[in-house]
């Protein structure tokens, strides 16, 4: 049996007709927000995604509205978010999970519970899927074990909510996210201090 080769999404690449279009949709920008705020309560998108992140200390040079602008060097978790919403927009007809870990956080689509898609927006360029995947699940050494939660209940939240909406909208079957509506993540998010605390404190994120 052939096993299939896995995908790294090519964000550079793929940017103005996979990714660029998607940018004005409501549940696009949910996505960023909601990985944003849970850093950065006081982030808004005159800022940037980019600017929650590291590149500041490292040269980044940032280009408002383009590939930069949505990469937050050191915020894997917090923008994996967006990248999966990007994930299923384009490729609707896979199943969609989050891989996470000390070290990174990758939305995956696989099918047939094979991996065929990776959305890794900041190591696309240096890793190939597969790497980024080992990355992910990378524990280093004397790490302690991770406290909590947090991270697994806004993920499987998100892919329980979000991802089916993301679906019916790639397909054509939703025609909007309404300002009414809302993903609800108040319950995994109000206790925010304590369920993901450790993930600042122990993940080392990419």
């Amino acid at each position: 049996m052939i096993k299939c080769r896995i995908v790294q999404f090519d964000w550079s690449r793929h940017w103005k007709t996979k990714v660029e279009p998607h940018l004005d949709k409501p549940l696009v920008r949910y996505s960023v927000e909601m990985g944003m705020k849970l850093l950065e309560e006081t982030w808004t998108w005159g800022d940037g995604p980019h600017a929650v992140g590291r590149g500041r200390w490292n040269g980044q040079r940032v280009t408002r509205n383009k590939l930069s602008w949505y990469q937050p060097w050191g915020r894997c978790h917090w923008i994996s978010f967006f990248a999966c919403a990007i994930g299923v927009l384009n490729y609707p007809e896979l199943d969609w999970h989050f891989i996470s870990g000390h070290c990174h956080t990758v939305p995956v689509g696989s099918w047939n519970g094979e991996h065929r898609v990776v959305m890794d927006i900041l190591n696309f360029k240096m890793m190939t899927a597969e790497e980024s995947i080992a990355h992910a699940q990378r524990i280093p050494p004397n790490t302690p074990e991770l406290e909590g939660s947090g991270w697994q209940k806004l993920f499987g939240i998100y892919i329980e909510k979000a991802v089916p909406k993301l679906r019916e909208l790639a397909q054509g079957n939703l025609a909007d996210f309404g300002q009414g509506e809302e993903i609800h993540t108040t319950q995994a998010t109000s206790k925010r201090s304590k369920t993901l605390s450790w993930s600042q404190k122990n993940k080392r994120s990419a």
